[in-house]
């Protein structure tokens, strides 16, 4: 059980990144985009919105569409980046323009020479950039994704959310869809959604956090979103005694669609760069009897079985 010291620490990072994560003054810069960069890898379409790198739309044939969003409400990569005059800043791919992006036959690169601030005005020293690879996996339907930051700036990135999937819908209506990592099942689009007289607290309903445990040491190691008519499953490719990342889920009061992250703690100095290693992606099209296979295909590749 988390001591309240340590339970106070979670509630600071949730209210920072909870605060840094909307705009003030309506500011949505790319809202109005309507261009796009459409890939397919692996029979998985991937639409980038052009001006920011962030996704926004994951379908394939078989499990049908599992992101689908707007470019004011995308994402891909956020970190942390407080400054003295405003601690909850964030920088972002969706507050981001002028994302460059590469797209061939089995990958697609995007990078961000600088990552556009949550609020215009506060002033960045120096620059964050970033650069996210989507590639076909060799096992003929999965995405791998990888992130790297270069901070090229005086202060310290301290947390990097990667990936930072915005706007996951519900594949078989809000009760019928479910995330599932370890033995824990959850109903997000039930189970998160917040009453209206909650809707603006700090302790919201709308937010939950899955952690590696004792009791379940496969919690969040896997993770699938959707239903027996389809959905997305999720892993990071690590070994099982490598540290991982929190996972976060948060469901977007302006839109119902769910965000889902992989919170790293971070201490990404000046002139320094960090990798995420790889993260699997893979449309579920047979239901839940398939939301293990990749992960489980990857452990016996690599010789782990634990």
């Amino acid at each position: 059980m988390l001591t309240n010291k340590r339970a106070h620490a979670r509630w600071v990072v949730l209210i920072a990144l909870l605060l840094g994560s909307f705009p003030v003054h309506g500011k949505e810069p790319t809202a109005r985009s309507t261009q796009r960069v459409t890939a397919t890898l692996n029979g998985f379409e991937i639409v980038l919105d052009a001006h920011t790198g962030s996704i926004l739309r994951l379908s394939s044939p078989g499990a049908g569409t599992m992101l689908d969003t707007t470019a004011g409400a995308a994402g891909i990569v956020d970190v942390a980046y407080p400054v003295e005059e405003f601690g909850p800043l964030r920088l972002a791919s969706r507050y981001s323009r002028g994302a460059q992006i590469t797209a061939s036959k089995d990958r697609v690169v995007v990078h961000w020479d600088e990552l556009g601030a949550s609020r215009s005005f506060v002033k960045v020293p120096g620059k964050v950039s970033a650069t996210v690879t989507l590639k076909a996996a060799e096992d003929g339907k999965s995405v791998i994704m990888a992130c790297a930051i270069h901070n090229q700036s005086g202060n310290a990135v301290g947390q990097v959310l990667f990936p930072d999937l915005l706007g996951l819908v519900p594949t078989d209506g809000a009760a019928g869809t479910e995330l599932r990592s370890g033995k824990r099942i959850v109903r997000p689009f039930v189970q998160l959604a917040s009453p209206r007289q909650d809707q603006f607290f700090a302790r919201n309903s709308t937010f939950m956090e899955l952690s590696l445990n004792k009791k379940d040491p496969a919690l969040g190691r896997w993770i699938a979103c959707g239903s027996a008519k389809g959905g997305l499953s999720l892993f990071a490719a690590r070994g099982a005694h490598d540290s991982e990342p929190t996972v976060m889920l948060h469901l977007w009061e302006r839109n119902n669609k769910l965000r889902l992250m992989y919170a790293h703690r971070v201490d990404i100095k000046g002139k320094a760069t960090w990798q995420s290693g790889p993260y699997w992606l893979t449309p579920l099209k047979g239901g839940w009897n398939e939301a293990m296979k990749p992960y489980r295909a990857w452990l016996k590749q690599r010789g782990n079985q634990k």
